[in-house]
């Protein structure tokens, strides 16, 4: 019997488990109380993409208000559909932590639905990957 489908094998690999093979960045403890964080693989050049996210819209009534950051997985997301006011993204986006200096940017491309992460400046391989979440802080930060 011919298959005319897609076979995948699965090869031993020297990656890390918590990186995409082929991937720039990737997610790994920080060694902080910040518990774990993305970090660059490669040197990145300002105003370079080092991610492309898509994003899930989720509607507000879907979400409980008490509050709080919604559900703590959910961004704001103005979309240009009534009933998108969160997303939740996908890839990394949620794993990067804040930063008041922050070496990374998060642009909403609301027509595609995803997310874009951008170098503010220069980043050094093997550097955290921070954003500004733009919003009371509920924790701790470092000076």
């Amino acid at each position: 019997m011919k298959n005319s489908g897609v076979c995948l094998k699965i090869v031993p690999s020297e990656q890390p488990c918590e990186t995409v093979v082929g991937a720039d960045i990737a997610w790994q403890e920080t060694g902080t109380d910040k518990g774990r964080g993305v970090f660059a693989l490669r040197d990145f050049k300002k105003g370079e993409i080092l991610e492309l996210a898509p994003v899930i819209p989720v509607s507000k009534r879907n979400v409980i208000d008490n509050g709080e950051a919604p559900d703590g997985y959910l961004l704001e997301w103005d979309g240009i559909y009534e009933d998108e006011e969160y997303c939740m993204p996908l890839g990394y986006v949620m794993l990067y932590n804040h930063s008041q200096s922050p070496n990374i940017i998060l642009d909403q491309d609301f027509e595609n639905y995803i997310m874009s992460v951008t170098a503010l400046r220069d980043i050094s391989k093997g550097e955290e990957l921070c954003w500004n979440y733009n919003c009371d802080i509920w924790f701790e930060t470092q000076k």
